[in-house]
């Protein structure tokens, strides 16, 4: 279930420790403090080969999994999430995400541009540029991502040609500065046979020359700068170029290239030119890259498959049984064909990782129809956590076990399912809260009235009369302690089970406390947490809310 943000000030380890502290109630605080540790309580661990682990304790410590396994003791000052029927998986890597980053416009007057030679920043040919170094993402930004599971991604640029170079980002939460997201600076260079704009070269075999014409001169700059260095006598040391320095590292076989291609023929094209000037591609995109298969499986080249999947136009796959003209089943094929990609590639060997294709597409959703087309679920798996996590040099996220950084999702049913809910993510021991758990199921109970409430908080008890007032799926409320009114807000009911929020108020600031529970008739059995500890309470419910009023 749903949980509230952490407490706004340290609270002592029991229920109403701010306003038995009021030194520390009065506090100040920029930020919520965190909780000294986390804890995840009967949790169903999935590995990256499919393998489960049922009923695990994970409790997550200083960033890291400090514990895991059946009898995992909570440590002191735990926030204790819900867990109880959830599943954890390893997070999901972007091998062609997104995050915010903007390269200079090129300076260059149009009006008097010679089309047959124009500037490489005008053609789109700037190979040495970093997404690196041009990055404005930080790490608030990117909480939607995290909220759909997604831990880490390569950034690459798009554009004709050779627009520059990515970048493997983290998706810290904390991260303040873009230089604090950033696992590896520099990828390899994306290439393509997109032509650049009203320009040469527009076409694509006009951009296959140019890419030819582009290597064979950084080739022959290198060939005198050997010279140069090996006696310099009547041999001039030529200009550096760094766009010419990435493609000899290219063309040296140090540095892989990441090949934009849809079409099997572009796809064929590029395996030929990987071959003529000895670089290692790797297909991005790859629409159609189940045609060229036993290529791919021979080159041992790997594909960063899209599911960002085309959006059909004249089909309508709502309405199956009607007949569809010969445009309509062209369309019908072509995306039924790149919905099965993935399953064919699989199948024939072929190394691929599923990407959202660098837009706003959910990668979750685009896999699920990759699974409904023919790929295995433990493949579907492996292709967003292993397989790019293997490419990117980010294995060690990938593994949920103790001493590890914790970088994990929780869902509340199988990662792929048609209504699973990513509920907490994880990155490097920070969390990100998402969907509230078992949230759209329909109340099957109403938890207004009087209600005489008993709380254990660590040993301290606690009693008290809480009167709840619900409205759809939906309560808030208040509950009367000896020392004082607790809010309750953001109340919610899903089913039988409940989640709300306790407020604590005191000296102009606030704490808060989460708190789950389960209804059987009039009574309410639950838990609860803070960034100093944990709770637990029973309530009996004695009257209307009208009855706690009088």
């Amino acid at each position: 279930m749903h949980l509230a943000r952490a407490l706004l000030m340290p609270a002592a380890a029991c229920l109403v420790g701010a306003l038995l502290c009021p030194e520390t109630a009065a506090a100040q605080f920029d930020e919520p403090p965190r909780p000294a540790a986390y804890a995840l309580q009967g949790v169903t661990v999935v590995g990256v080969d499919g393998s489960r682990l049922p009923d695990v304790t994970i409790i997550v410590r200083r960033g890291f999994i400090d514990a895991m396994g059946p009898e995992a003791a909570l440590p002191p000052g735990v926030r204790l999430l819900e867990g109880d029927s959830l599943f954890v998986y390893p997070g999901i890597i972007d091998a062609q995400g997104k995050a915010e980053f903007e390269f200079p416009e090129p300076d260059v007057d149009r009006s008097e541009l010679a089309f047959w030679a124009p500037p490489r920043e005008a053609q789109g040919f700037a190979p040495h540029r970093r997404v690196a170094d041009y990055l404005t993402a930080t790490g608030s930004g990117l909480a939607s991502q995290r909220t759909k599971g997604v831990v880490a991604a390569a950034v690459h640029p798009e554009g004709p040609l050779m627009p520059g170079r990515g970048a493997v980002l983290v998706f810290r939460q904390s991260a303040a500065s873009p230089t604090d997201l950033v696992a590896q600076p520099e990828l390899g260079p994306v290439m393509s046979f997109e032509g650049a704009s009203g320009m040469y070269p527009s076409t694509i075999f006009g951009a296959a020359a140019f890419l030819r014409q582009s290597m064979e001169d950084a080739r022959y700059v290198g060939v005198v700068q050997a010279a140069h260095e090996r006696d310099p006598r009547g041999v001039k040391a030529p200009a550096w170029d760094p766009d010419y320095a990435v493609l000899r590292s290219v063309m040296g076989g140090q540095t892989p290239v990441f090949f934009g291609a849809d079409r099997a023929a572009d796809i064929k094209r590029a395996l030929e030119l990987g071959d003529e000037y000895g670089f290692r591609p790797v297909i991005v995109g790859g629409r159609e890259a189940w045609r060229v298969a036993g290529l791919l499986r021979e080159r041992q080249v790997p594909v960063l498959v899209s599911v960002d999947f085309p959006e059909p136009k004249r089909w309508d796959p709502e309405e199956s049984d009607e007949p569809l003209d010969a445009a309509a089943e062209r369309e019908k094929q072509d995306i039924e064909n790149a919905y099965a990609n993935a399953g064919r590639l699989a199948t024939a060997g072929v190394a691929f990782a599923l990407t959202s294709g660098g837009g706003e597409a959910d990668i979750r959703e685009g896999v699920r129809k990759a699974i409904e087309y023919g790929l295995a679920e433990d493949a579907a798996l492996a292709a967003v956590t292993t397989s790019p996590a293997r490419l990117l040099g980010l294995e060690y996220l990938t593994r949920v076990e103790v001493g590890m950084p914790a970088t994990f999702v929780v869902t509340d049913g199988p990662l792929f399912g048609e209504d699973a809910k990513v509920l907490y993510t994880f990155v490097e021991g920070e969390l990100e809260e998402g969907a509230k758990a078992g949230g759209g199921e329909p109340p099957t109970v109403d938890v207004t009235g009087r209600w005489e409430v008993k709380i254990d908080a660590q040993g301290q008890p606690f009693s008290g009369t809480m009167v709840l007032e619900q409205e759809g799926a939906e309560f808030t409320g208040s509950i009367e302690l000896e020392l004082g009114t607790v809010q309750v807000r953001d109340g919610a009911v899903s089913a039988n089970k409940v989640t709300f929020v306790m407020v604590i108020s005191m000296g102009g600031e606030s704490a808060e406390m989460d708190a789950r529970g389960t209804v059987e008739g009039d009574e309410v059995r639950g838990s609860g947490s803070g960034p100093m500890g944990s709770f637990t309470f029973r309530a009996t419910r004695s009257g209307t809310p009208e009855e706690g009023q009088r």
